[in-house]
């Protein structure tokens, strides 16, 4: 997914060179050794952005869901599988810390207190100038979410939303795609999936765009809505970088890098078609 930071990075990253928030972590280095010698990996995501990272409570947890650091709740969904198989692989534990999106790339470049965001990041080139990026491990197609009975639920092309109110989150290409849906009113951005939902299912909003299987999840779970796939041609221009998704290392960490594209290469596409299935299939 493309979510994009509303500040700069690069600048912050000379104020500190050492890493005060993990251990022996220090962000301008290869820090590979360390995380092994640690014996554990830190990873950062959302854990709000279903199906590919939920948070769930103790009692409700699944065999999948790894506690939170810091809290008493757990983080589940595609993200930790993905997670769980890359620390794995590196033959460490895995430690999971829930973070704002904004927060995300700050708290791996600039402030160290994670080793890899695993959140659905799409490997843009803005971000590119600021992390590195994995071989990619998953890829989504784009879909507008309506009310089923809506006037606009038997859409077949994105030119089909004249006069709806579309909105999308904050800062992320839900929103910057919008403007191809011409004649559709581009209402202002909202913070976060959840409360677009509602936003749709009380009436405030008509539609909004998201990645498909985020919309699989949202449907499984509010049957009033429904989301719209569209024919070649008829649908959005995405570039292939918001297409994907990636995970995201400080640049110094080349042998993390490695570790983890080898890790992911493991995987087959099957084996993550199914881990996403499951994800959806098991998301609250």
């Amino acid at each position: 997914m493309k979510r994009i930071l509303a500040f700069l990075l690069v600048p912050l990253l000379s104020l500190s060179a050492f890493a005060c928030g993990t251990p022996g972590i220090e962000i301008e280095q290869d820090n590979y050794a360390a995380i092994i010698e640690r014996g554990y990996v830190v990873v950062g995501l959302e854990c709000q952005y279903a199906p590919f990272n939920w948070t769930v409570n103790a009692a409700d947890r699944g065999e999948t869901a790894v506690l939170i650091d810091g809290t008493d709740a757990y983080c589940d969904g595609y993200d930790v599988v993905v997670a769980q198989a890359v620390a794995t692989h590196l033959g460490v534990d895995l430690v999971v810390k829930a973070i704002d999106w904004d927060g995300l790339i700050p708290s791996l470049a600039v402030n160290g207190r994670i080793d890899l965001i695993i959140a659905g990041m799409s490997p843009t080139p803005e971000r590119a100038e600021t992390v590195a990026f994995s071989a990619e491990y998953y890829r989504s197609t784009h879909v507008v979410v309506v009310r089923a009975d809506s006037a606009f639920a038997d859409a077949t092309s994105i030119l089909g939303f004249t006069g709806a109110k579309v909105v999308g989150q904050l800062g992320t290409i839900y929103d910057d795609l919008i403007p191809q849906m011409t004649g559709a009113l581009h209402e202002n951005p909202l913070s976060d999936v959840p409360t677009i939902v509602t936003s749709i299912k009380s009436g405030i909003n008509d539609a909004t765009v998201l990645e498909r299987p985020v919309a699989v999840a949202i449907i499984a779970g509010n049957p009033e809505l429904a989301f719209i796939d569209f024919l070649p041609g008829s649908g959005f221009v995405v570039d292939d970088a918001d297409a994907a998704v990636a995970i995201a290392v400080r640049q110094a960490d080349v042998t993390l890098l490695a570790a983890v594209n080898a890790a992911l290469a493991a995987i087959s596409a099957e084996t993550r078609e199914g881990w996403m299935l499951s994800a959806i299939d098991r998301q609250p």
